[in-house]
């Protein structure tokens, strides 16, 4: 009898132990990919991609420069897909390491640069590299030119960072070279290349990418001989330049293309002014929400990302 009793307690046990009101159920992990706005992190700046099958928009980039996606098309074959981060009309986006609003910059990564579980950035070098293949896969033959056109191929020959690397986790090669003494030169010139390339991109949308190199590098050139520990002025505090409306002018972008020298480039007025005296930067209050919006747009939205530093593809 008290065999029985033992058995019936046992079956009991096990038959609630699978029943569907078991609440000790593990719910399936969310995968997801994270992909980085960089010029400094650009917060409040709509993400989209392609795979093949028309544009996919997936939300505003949180103040890390972020934006998520789950959707397995991009989380398992990234590689098969561009990126594009543009405003979406309704918020300026701001970027966060200086607090200076880019209302027209676009940024683009090309189909081929991303890989599943590692970093993704796009950066106004990858806009450049992307706009140099055209319709074509990202290949490093290409990537290397342009950052040797740009000046910047002592990153990837002496500085232990990789060209895809500083592509695809810009932030982090970035930080790399600032905790370096010895890299310190290298590291401002990244700086001001990115940063005057952001503002060529965005002021001549349709110049080609020779046109927008050789400005993008003059202009550089004479940002450092203003600056040589830029993003920090020669008096030593925090700036950055902002030549956007001004390389918006035509007649403007005309005399940079002729321009064959630093002081031909202190022979325009305005850019000259500009550089010598470049805006004072502020980091904009990190908001309490995350995924909160920047507060100098001009509407709503909907923010996206996970709130950590570094894009990244998924495992």
């Amino acid at each position: 009898m008290k065999i029985k009793l033992l058995s019936t307690v046992i079956a009991g046990v096990i038959l609630a132990g699978c029943g569907s009101d078991n609440n000790n159920s593990v719910a399936p992990e969310v995968k997801s990919a994270s992909i980085q706005a960089y010029d400094g992190a650009i917060w409040g700046i709509q993400g989209s991609y392609n795979c093949g099958n028309g544009d996919t928009v997936i939300g505003l980039t949180n103040y890390d420069g972020l934006v998520k996606t789950t959707d397995e098309a991009f989380l398992n074959t990234p590689e098969n897909c561009s990126f594009t981060f543009k405003p979406d009309g309704n918020v300026i986006p701001q970027d966060t390491s200086n607090g200076k609003y880019l209302p027209t910059l676009e940024l683009k990564a090309p189909k081929g640069l991303f890989k599943k579980g590692e970093a993704a950035t796009a950066s106004p070098l990858s806009t450049l590299i992307a706009n140099k293949l055209g319709d074509s896969a990202y290949d490093e033959a290409t990537a290397t030119q342009v950052l040797g056109d740009l000046g910047l191929g002592e990153i990837a020959n002496t500085c232990g960072i990789s060209v895809t690397e500083l592509l695809t986790d810009t932030d982090g090669a970035v930080k790399k070279l600032a905790a370096n003494p010895d890299f310190t030169d290298v590291h401002s010139k990244l700086i001001a290349t990115t940063h005057v390339l952001a503002d060529t991109l965005a002021a001549q949308p349709n110049a080609s990418t020779d046109e927008v190199t050789k400005a993008t590098k003059l202009l550089a050139e004479s940002t450092l001989a203003e600056h040589p520990n830029y993003p920090t002025s020669k008096d030593g505090k925090p700036v950055h330049v902002e030549l956007a409306e001004i390389l918006a002018d035509d007649d403007t972008f005309k005399s940079v293309k002729e321009a064959e020298s630093v002081d031909d480039i202190k022979e325009i007025p305005a850019l000259d002014a500009a550089i010598k005296q470049p805006a004072e930067s502020k980091e904009p209050d990190r908001p309490t929400d995350p995924d909160a919006l920047p507060t100098g747009g001009t509407g709503g939205g909907t923010g996206g990302g996970d709130g950590s530093s570094g894009g990244g593809t998924g495992n």
